[in-house]
């Protein structure tokens, strides 16, 4: 191999190095950001698992309000019944 060869081997190794560590310093600088997502979506999921799990009666406490606004004609039906009216 000759000098010129061996000195534009070098660069070239040189070179290739720059870039490597540009694409490295790159990489870093769009993976931060998405393993930040990544953190924020996952406390949204476990947020709304917490939501989810604190209305899965909501149905029943719905029929039991529908209940408790019926009691009020309901004993007035059994007082008239009773004669007490």
């Amino acid at each position: 191999m000759s000098t010129v060869t061996s000195v534009l081997a070098l660069l070239g190794l040189a070179l290739g190095l720059v870039v490597a560590v540009a694409v490295v310093a790159l990489f870093n600088r769009v993976i931060g950001p998405a393993r930040e997502i990544e953190r924020y979506a996952d406390h949204i999921l476990t947020a709304g698992v917490g939501i989810a799990r604190n209305l899965d009666g909501v149905d029943e406490a719905l029929r039991t309000r529908e209940l408790a606004t019926a009691v009020p004609g309901l004993a007035v039906a059994y007082l008239r019944k009773l004669g007490a009216s």
